[in-house]
């Protein structure tokens, strides 16, 4: 064989394995990105996953309406029983708190809120709402929702002494839960108008569709409450007239 015909061989296949580099990197160019997790150091992203599961796992909280009843203790002494529902997708949330003396509805969403004791009912201002619906993306249920979903906007940070943070896509603070060593569960808290709000829980136990604390207090002892019992469902939450 000639050295002219080796050299031409030798340009032939270079120009087809040019050819399949092309259209490996075209195929790979078209097609759709996914989202790969939450984003963050293995031990965080290991450790939310297992924050997860102790809450009842991924296949629970993909459902986006969660509702709950819990028993409130407040410090007047008074007890309270509570039914709140939230669409954790829209977000939106139905709080209803019924004592002897007076019954409590509220209602929040991107589209308005408002809130009616006994027969008086009033609008929220556009500043309460806004800080109401921040509060609701901050919640431990929203986080569950989003740790299910895979959510790729949702960062997380495993500090020193066990305290998992959570940041949104904007970098923007969110909330943390307070982990023992054996990765319990011990608390949550936020940021909330300018103050810390933080609550410590007793023993995670099962509440029908996903695993809440049987009970928790706030930090600076005002309110203190238990779970009765816990729904996930599809949804969507309709909103009440």
């Amino acid at each position: 064989m000639s050295a002219g015909s080796v050299t031409g061989m030798t340009k032939t296949f270079q120009l087809r394995l040019a050819s399949m580099v092309l259209a490996v990197a075209s195929a790979a160019s078209a097609a759709p990105a996914t989202a790969e997790g939450i984003r963050g150091t293995p031990e965080a992203v290991a450790a939310a996953e297992r924050l997860l599961e102790q809450a009842g796992g991924a296949a629970a909280w993909r459902k986006p309406v969660f509702e709950v009843r819990e028993r409130g203790y407040l410090s007047s002494g008074q007890v309270t029983e509570l039914t709140i529902t939230r669409d954790l997708a829209r977000p939106a949330r139905r709080f209803e708190s019924r004592r002897p003396d007076r019954t409590v509805i509220e209602w929040i969403s991107p589209d308005g809120g408002w809130i009616q004791r006994d027969d008086e009912k009033v609008s929220m201002s556009a500043e309460a709402l806004a800080a109401e619906l921040q509060g609701l993306r901050q919640e431990p249920y929203a986080i569950y929702h989003r740790l299910a979903l895979r959510d790729p906007r949702l960062r997380v940070e495993l500090r020193d002494g066990g305290a998992l943070h959570f940041f949104d896509g904007d970098e923007r603070p969110l909330c943390w839960f307070q982990l023992a060593p054996n990765g319990v569960l011990l608390s949550w808290g936020n940021y909330y108008d300018g103050a810390i709000n933080q609550h410590w829980y007793g023993p995670v136990a099962d509440m029908g569709d996903a695993n809440l604390p049987r009970f928790g207090v706030s930090a600076n002892g005002s309110f203190r409450f238990e779970y009765l019992g816990a729904t996930l469902t599809e949804g969507p939450l309709a909103t009440p007239k």
